[in-house]
């Protein structure tokens, strides 16, 4: 109706291209606002992902922050029960130290008392060495006194026994067999050592502990003499003398020797005894009259 009511034709020209301009705009003011609202609903797409991705990372914030709490109780309880156990171990140490101070003790003890008989053995040879020297013809006077001065300073210590046996004991340094019988393995070495699981806490180990099969048995090391055999804390100890070597067998459950009795190398001693959690463990020493020895110098182990 706008453009046929026109006058004259320029004016309905002029009509029709507003119409059309008109139509143009009304066009673009369409799209633009399909645009804006695309643009909208992006925005506010993003914006809710956004808001969920916040919300994961603290639902994400919350889990870990009570994992980590949960963490540290746990920590606090181990850390708890580790003190309890570390006491407990510290404790049980203790006792087994004093217990180990006890039975050198009396090892000790009996090795002195060794000592003292080889010397009362030495001296009584020293004497008939001189007794002997003094029936002697004249014409060897000279010689039999040097020998008499020279033999008992040597000899008061110990007889020639005990001298010999020494000897052929040293020369098998590094070759004795071990001190007991079937598979083994060294749990415990010789001198000071650190304690797994407990910081700052040391064993002075007198010798050393071998863990042994079921029915092993402990065996002499050397041809030798039994010189005690003793009961400590329910256990069975063995001393063997070897001149002036002494090998120490403890934690036996039964034994074969006597006081006295000979032995020979490999000779079984006794039963080696089981610790409260089943294990077969020898405590073995080896002593010099009183000074200590390390047994795995020694032993071809």
């Amino acid at each position: 109706m706008f453009i046929f009511s026109a006058e004259e034709l320029s004016q309905i020209y002029r009509r029709l291209r507003y119409v059309r301009e008109y139509g143009d705009f009304q066009r673009r003011q369409a799209e633009e606002i399909v645009r804006k609202q695309q643009e909208i609903q992006a925005k506010q797409a993003e914006l809710t992902q956004v808001r969920n991705e916040k919300s994961n990372l603290l639902g994400l914030q919350s889990a870990e922050q009570d994992k980590l709490e949960k963490q540290e109780q746990a920590q606090r309880t181990l850390v708890a029960s580790l003190q309890k156990k570390q006491k407990g171990l510290q404790n049980e140490l203790a006792q087994k130290r004093r217990q180990a101070e006890r039975l050198n003790a009396q090892i000790d003890r009996l090795i002195e008392a060794e000592i003292a008989a080889a010397k009362k053995r030495a001296e009584e040879e020293a004497r008939r060495r001189a007794a002997a020297a003094k029936k002697r013809p004249s014409s060897s006077t000279g010689t039999t006194k040097e020998t008499s001065k020279a033999a008992p300073m040597e000899a008061y210590k110990t007889d020639s026994g005990d001298r010999r046996l020494s000897a052929t004991f040293e020369r098998n340094k590094g070759i004795l067999p071990v001190p007991i019988t079937g598979g083994y393995l060294v749990v415990e070495h010789y001198g000071r050592q650190n304690l797994p699981g407990l910081t700052h806490v040391t064993l002075d180990n007198k010798g050393i502990d071998i863990k042994g099969r079921p029915g092993a048995q402990a065996r002499a090391i050397f041809d030798g003499e039994v010189s005690a055999v003793f009961q400590y804390n329910g256990m069975t100890n063995v001393l063997v003398r070897h001149g002036s070597y002494i090998s120490v067998y403890c934690n036996l459950k039964s034994t074969h020797v006597r006081r006295g009795q000979q032995v020979k190398t490999r000779d079984t001693l006794g039963e080696v005894a089981a610790d409260p959690s089943g294990n077969l463990v020898l405590h073995f020493q080896l002593r010099k009259e009183t000074a200590r020895l390390n047994p795995e110098a020694w032993l071809k182990l």
